[in-house]
């Protein structure tokens, strides 16, 4: 027996070791992939009703908001409408105000200038010479008198 053979020997012997322990790994991977799929089949056996229900569930609630839209909608609407009348209204009220008002400061300045015209006419003739001429141009009224 010389070197070849025992390396022969040696290499046989761990091509042996190997391939017994690569068939363990293989058996045990083996449990770990069974064990794998049976957690997820109980996950999508769990899973697929859950999600099922949230399906459910949303479309719900999509029912819900399309409701809450036609409410909304309808409260615009009505908001619009209160609107219209408090501008209607208001309009009403105000143009008759504003005419008043508009007659009534019209009647006080009209009286204002009368009492100050009253009172220019009162001031003059207190203070203007007694004569019996007439203020008006023409024929005067007051006694003839002779031309010599």
């Amino acid at each position: 027996m010389d070197w070849s053979d025992l390396l022969k020997l040696a290499l046989s012997i761990f091509l042996l070791v190997t391939g017994f322990a690569l068939a363990y790994l293989f058996f045990r991977m083996a449990g770990v992939f069974q064990r794998l799929n049976i957690t997820i089949g109980s996950v999508t056996d769990e899973v697929v009703p859950i999600l099922g229900k949230a399906q459910t569930t949303m479309d719900g609630v999509n029912k819900q908001f399309d409701h809450v839209d036609e409410i909304m909608l309808t409260a615009v609407h009505a908001a619009k409408g209160a609107e219209k009348s408090v501008v209607t209204m208001s309009s009403a009220a105000t143009a008759p105000v504003r005419a008043m008002s508009g007659i009534a400061a019209g009647l006080k300045e009209g009286v204002a200038t009368f009492m100050s015209r009253m009172r220019a006419d009162s001031k003059d003739r207190a203070t203007a010479p007694r004569s019996h001429a007439s203020p008006y141009p023409g024929p005067s009224s007051g006694p003839a008198t002779p031309e010599a």
